[in-house]
C-alpha cells in the first residue's frame, strides 16, 4: 500500500501517531493505581470548649429558685474577678433582717440574764449571811439557858436554833440551784446566739455569693433553660442550672451526632475535616477522640437513631470560633486492605453499566468495569482494569 500512496514506512508511522494523538490528544490520562480507598461520612456538629467553667446559683439553705437580675453581655470578654451576673437577694435580705434582729435580741437577753442572775445570787448570799447570824444567835441563846429558865422556854430555844440552822441549809441549796439554773439559762441563750450568728453569717455569705464573679478570664456564654432557650435577665432559674459559662476558646472541640448506620465505620483516631456554617470556605482539621456508648433518638421530631462523638480541632481559631457554632464534618474512612483505584471522574455510566475510556491507536475505546466502594475522589475497581492501565479523564 505504501507503494500505491507513495509513502515510506516512516511516513506511515507518523501518520498512525497523528491519528492516535488526534483522537485522544484533547483528554488527560490517568493510571489505575493500588492503594487504600478513602471514603467520607458526613455529619453535623456543634463547637464547644473542651475546658468550660459553668457558673451556677450558689447552694443556699431553703432556696431552690433564683431570679436573674443582671447579666454581663453575651460574648463579652471578662477578666478574673469581674462580675458576670447578679441574682435577686430580696428574700435573703429579709431573712437576714429577721435573723439579725433575733441575734441582737438574744445578745441583749444574755446581758439581762447575767445581771438578773447576779442580783439573785447576791440577794441569796445576803439571806445566807443573815440566816447564819440568826442561827448563831439561836444556838447561843439555847446554850446559855440554865435551870432558871422554864423547861418549855428551853425547848422553844432549841427548836428556834434547829429552825435557824435548817434555814441556813435551805439557802445554801437555793444558791446552788440558782447557780446551776443560771448556768443552764446562759448555756441555752449562748446556743441561741450561736444559732442566730451562724444564720446571719450564712445569709451574709449567701447574699455575697449571689453576685457571680468570673473565676478566670474568658468570654461570657449564656446558659440554656429546660426549653433550650438562652437565659435572660428577669428569668427564674433553679439550683443546679448553669446561668452562664466561661469557655476557654483556645481549646475548642466539636460534638457530633453520627447516624446509627455508620456506627461500624466510625472509629477513634479517624481524621476529620470541619467546615463552619458561618465560614464554609475555610477547612479545619481534627480527629475523633471520644465515641458515645449509648444510642439515642436525635430528637422528638426526627426519630433518627444516632450516637454522640467528640473530635479535637488541631488549630482552633479563637478569633473566629465560638461555642454553639454549627458545622459540617467529613469523617475520613479508610479501607483496611488495598485495592485497584481509579479517579472517580474517569468513570461514566451507560444503561447502569460503569465504564471508562481507554486510549488506543485508533482513539478512545470504552471499557466496561465492575465497581467496588466509592470514595470522594477515587473509586475501587473489582474487574475490567489492571494495575497501571491508562484511562482518559473528561
Amino acid at each position: 500500500m505504501s507503494r500505491h500512496l507513495g509513502l515510506s514506512p516512516a511516513h506511515w508511522c507518523g501518520l498512525l501517531c497523528g491519528l492516535m494523538l488526534g483522537g485522544c490528544g484533547q483528554h488527560a490520562v490517568t493510571q489505575v493505581e493500588e492503594g487504600v480507598l478513602i471514603q467520607q461520612v458526613e455529619v453535623t456538629g456543634e463547637l464547644v470548649s473542651a475546658d468550660t467553667v459553668s457558673m451556677k446559683p450558689p447552694a443556699i439553705s431553703r432556696v431552690w429558685q433564683y431570679q436573674v437580675k443582671q447579666l454581663a453581655p453575651e460574648g463579652s470578654a471578662v477578666a478574673k474577678g469581674d462580675v458576670v451576673a447578679r441574682l435577686d437577694t430580696s428574700e435573703l435580705t429579709q431573712r437576714l433582717s429577721v435573723s439579725a434582729a433575733q441575734l441582737a435580741a438574744t445578745k441583749q437577753d444574755i446581758e439581762t440574764s447575767k445581771l438578773r442572775n447576779a442580783k439573785r445570787l447576791e440577794q441569796l448570799k445576803l439571806d445566807l449571811a443573815e440566816a447564819k447570824m440568826n442561827a448563831e444567835k439561836a444556838e447561843r441563846k439555847f446554850k446559855l439557858s440554865d435551870e432558871t429558865v422554864a423547861l418549855i422556854e428551853k425547848e422553844k430555844y432549841q427548836r428556834d436554833a434547829e429552825i435557824a440552822k435548817d434555814r441556813v441549809g435551805l439557802i445554801i441549796n437555793k444558791i446552788a440551784l440558782e447557780s446551776k439554773g443560771a448556768e443552764q439559762r446562759q448555756a441555752m441563750l449562748a446556743g441561741d446566739e450561736q444559732k442566730f450568728a451562724s444564720e446571719v453569717a450564712a445569709l451574709e455569705s449567701g447574699i455575697a455569693s449571689m453576685t457571680l464573679k468570673a473565676p478566670r478570664a474568658g468570654m461570657v456564654v449564656y446558659g440554656n433553660d429546660p426549653q433550650g432557650n438562652k437565659i435572660k435577665e428577669g428569668q427564674s432559674v433553679f439550683a443546679g442550672d448553669a446561668v452562664l459559662s466561661i469557655p476557654d476558646l483556645s481549646h475548642m472541640q466539636v460534638n457530633m451526632t453520627v447516624p446509627e448506620v455508620e456506627a461500624q465505620r466510625v472509629k477513634l483516631g479517624q481524621a476529620i475535616k470541619i467546615r463552619l456554617d458561618a465560614n464554609p470556605e475555610r477547612v479545619f482539621h481534627g480527629k475523633i477522640v471520644e465515641l458515645g456508648a449509648v444510642f439515642r433518638n436525635k430528637n422528638q421530631e426526627v426519630p433518627l437513631v444516632v450516637f454522640d462523638a467528640v473530635a479535637s480541632i488541631d488549630d482552633p481559631d479563637s478569633e473566629l470560633m465560638r461555642p454553639g457554632m454549627t458545622a459540617k464534618i467529613a469523617i475520613d474512612i479508610a479501607k483496611d486492605t488495598p485495592s485497584l483505584l481509579v479517579a472517580t471522574e474517569a468513570v461514566s455510566f451507560e444503561a447502569g453499566q460503569a465504564y471508562v475510556e481507554r486510549p488506543t491507536w485508533l482513539g478512545a475505546q470504552k471499557q466496561a468495569i465492575t465497581l467496588g466502594d466509592m470514595g470522594t475522589e477515587r473509586v475501587s475497581v473489582r474487574q475490567g482494569l489492571a494495575l497501571g492501565d491508562e484511562v482518559l479523564l473528561p
